[in-house]
């Protein structure tokens, strides 16, 4: 059973910071260089200081990011520019964002989720992780003792069992309410009612909960949860701060990683078109990737839902191509997976021509424009245009105990980081 409880979160106080659009930030592993730098000069209460603060060349293991981020985490907790709720509450985030001309909505509930082994089948993961970037995420968790940022979990609720309970909170007033510089809006309510933060734990306990972003967190939080040892009772560090979010909701986008290849000699770019020959019919797409991308990317998504379709554009071919699975080719005994494009591409075209040279010659990005873009420069060779993992499959092969290829999924808006942290000593 999930365990999913309200907790007292530590969140930013408006008298000292101002308006919370200046103190959030995108989670540590999409931060470049250049957004860290920006997120510095926007607010000097900005999370980016703790959650992937600046290094430097004097660092060391007594003086470096993560003892700096502790150390500002205590200077504003002590300082009163982060509070910490006095009683337990679940948190509800509304996300309303722009996406293709639209706007979208997305609704989450922060929460803290009991933390579970992988093989209990109660927490569900979909890719394997790296040790760097966990190493790293455990020393930050270690210096502030805290879940600073929010994994992402979803969930079912076919029937609609907590709808009714949020559509009352969210006719109430909210604790925050803005917008942000990039022209996403936020509003965060507080669900504090022993009665009905008793009815979401209760109807979350029947149900799987699948990791759709942070599983070097969730690992992190497993490994800090065992270095303090078993615990009788249900202590801060035995949970990891979660944001929620129903696999219906409309506003949940995933969206696909293109797979560019770069650095091939001549053999190898001679083997990869034998391989695709093989394997695929080709056809001459429709729209042109150079100056019709957008058509493009819609003419595989179209041609996608009734079979398996790849756009490729290659360096020394003009235009771009679909590429369809020939029949008869997909392996049936790997069952669902087989029929995810991203799979296909990388177990039956890219691993046997690459081997374990793949890591070094594909270049993952969810961005088409700069995945066709990086043809021009001459160090790559082919771009393989892919359409997003439907939910329904990607719900399918997780729940099977499968793990997709690297890179599968890219969900987009990425949670705020900033409005919630959970302190993690003492108990729950």
């Amino acid at each position: 059973m999930a365990d999913v409880r309200p907790f007292r979160a530590l969140a930013p106080n408006p008298q000292i910071v101002g308006n919370p659009a200046g103190v959030i930030c995108p989670p540590y592993d999409v931060i470049s260089p250049q957004m860290r730098r920006d997120l510095y000069r926007r607010h000097p209460f900005n999370l980016v200081r703790i959650e992937e603060g600046e290094t430097f060349p004097s660092d060391g293991p007594a003086n470096n990011r993560h003892t700096r981020a502790a150390a500002t985490l205590r200077q504003w907790t002590e300082s009163g520019a982060l509070v910490r709720d006095e009683t337990p509450a679940f948190y509800l985030l509304r996300h309303r964002f722009p996406f293709g001309g639209a706007v979208k909505s997305r609704l989450s509930l922060i929460a803290c989720v009991r933390l579970e082994e992988y093989e209990n089948r109660i927490v569900l993961p979909h890719e394997h992780t790296q040790g760097a970037a966990k190493e790293d995420r455990l020393a930050l968790m270690e210096t502030t003792r805290s879940n600073i940022s929010q994994i992402m979990l979803l969930y079912r609720d076919g029937e609609r069992k907590l709808s009714g309970l949020f559509d009352e909170t969210t006719a109430g007033t909210p604790v925050f309410d803005f917008s942000d510089p990039e022209g996403s809006a936020f509003q965060l309510w507080r669900i504090a009612d022993p009665e009905k933060t008793g009815h979401i734990s209760d109807v979350m306990a029947s149900k799987p909960l699948y990791i759709a972003d942070g599983h070097h967190r969730y690992e992190t939080a497993l490994t800090y949860r065992a270095r303090r040892g078993p615990s009788s009772h249900s202590q801060a560090h035995d949970f990891v701060m979660s944001s929620l979010i129903e696999m219906d909701d409309p506003g949940l986008l995933v969206l696909p990683y293109h797979r560019v290849l770069g650095r091939l000699d001549a053999e190898r770019t001679e083997r990869l078109d034998y391989t695709i020959d093989s394997l695929f019919t080709r056809e001459p797409a429709a729209a042109d990737p150079e100056t019709q991308l957008d058509r493009l990317l819609q003419e595989i998504e179209t041609r996608g839902r009734e079979q398996s379709v790849i756009g490729l554009a290659q360096a020394h071919r003009k235009g771009a191509e679909l590429l369809t699975l020939r029949p008869g080719l997909r392996p049936k005994e790997k069952g669902p997976i087989a029929s995810f494009e991203a799979w296909i591409l990388e177990e039956m075209a890219l691993k046997p021509v690459l081997g374990d040279s793949l890591n070094s010659h594909v270049t993952w990005l969810h961005d088409a424009a700069e995945a066709v873009e990086l043809l021009r420069g001459g160090s790559h060779q082919a771009a393989f245009l892919l359409k997003a993992l439907p939910m329904d499959l990607f719900e399918t092969i997780v729940s099977r105990a499968e793990r997709l290829p690297r890179k599968s999924t890219f969900f987009h808006p990425k949670l705020p980081t900033g409005l919630t942290i959970n302190p993690l000593y003492g108990p729950l």
